[in-house]
């Protein structure tokens, strides 16, 4: 065990990940040019833009994906991985954890809730039991910490919750670090509504704002594959999982203390940006 993973002392029960982030390179310019061709599929009713070509990593193959914040700090992981490929990659006691907190209709991960679903919870789409449908993860030494998933692995929250929200997932003494870094370049689109640079949403995929697909670096369930075996045929609750997706900003791990300061590198492309790092 690399020593760095411990209970925190809380109201709630909580698993947490120590760890620190390494600041995001800001971006100056728009969205790539790409000469990759961009290709349509259907899923249900639905129309998924795509380009033919990733940009970071092939979903068919067991390649992890390397957009990543975490790397060179002792004990914290172990590299990215892809839960969806199992634990391909990984070293020997070492499970691929997702770090995307998503539920159906955008609501709170039940993660220690015993499974409740109403107005607040939900079940979590990528993570807990459904680990294996995440595009996106960590390499995790389970062996010695508590957590409440059968796969031991650390509790996934997003950084964008509010202080409330945060504080039912991760617990009073825990704070949501990324460990994914929003690519500049490929993950910000600009608002239509305001004109303002921002990061893509599923949402946005819907409205065919963005396409999906390779277009984003570090979109979760790239071509919707995870998204339709959830839905089990369900239009609705398709589209709502598309909804749900996020690109690096919404996954993390819950850790002990503040985080360290990140830019936000898509709202850094707005002229009026106001730094928040020292």
């Amino acid at each position: 065990m690399h020593g760095l993973l411990r209970r925190v002392s809380c109201l709630l029960p909580c698993c947490v990940l120590i760890g620190c982030t390494d600041r995001a390179t800001p971006g100056d310019t728009d969205k790539d040019d790409t000469t990759t061709a961009t290709t349509t599929t259907t899923v249900g009713t639905l129309e998924l833009p795509s380009t033919t070509a990733p940009t970071t990593t092939d979903p068919t193959t067991t390649a992890a994906p390397t957009s990543t914040t975490g790397d060179g700090v002792p004990g914290v992981h172990a590299g990215a991985c892809k839960p969806i490929d199992g634990d391909a990659g990984c070293p020997a006691e070492h499970v691929c954890c997702s770090d995307d907190p998503a539920t159906s209709q955008g609501r709170l991960p039940n993660y220690w809730q015993d499974g409740k679903v109403d107005d607040v919870f939900g079940n979590p789409l990528f993570s807990s039991i459904n680990n294996e449908l995440s595009h996106w993860g960590f390499c995790i030494d389970v062996g010695e910490f508590p957590s409440p998933f059968a796969n031991g692995c650390p509790v996934p929250c997003n950084p964008t919750w509010t202080f409330e929200e945060r504080i039912i997932v991760c617990g009073g003494d825990a704070g949501c670090c990324p460990f994914t870094a929003v690519d500049p370049a490929k993950d910000c689109i600009r608002d239509p509504d305001t004109g303002r640079w921002r990061t893509a949403r599923g949402q946005d995929v819907i409205d065919k704002l963005t396409p999906w697909g390779a277009e984003l670096a570090t979109n979760q369930d790239p071509f919707a594959n995870s998204c339709t075996k959830l839905a089990n045929g369900d239009q609705a609750a398709l589209l709502d999982c598309i909804r749900q997706l996020g690109v690096a900003d919404q996954r993390g791990y819950c850790f002990t203390g503040e985080c360290p300061c990140v830019e936000d590198v898509c709202d850094q492309k707005n002229p009026d940006y106001l730094p928040r790092c020292p």
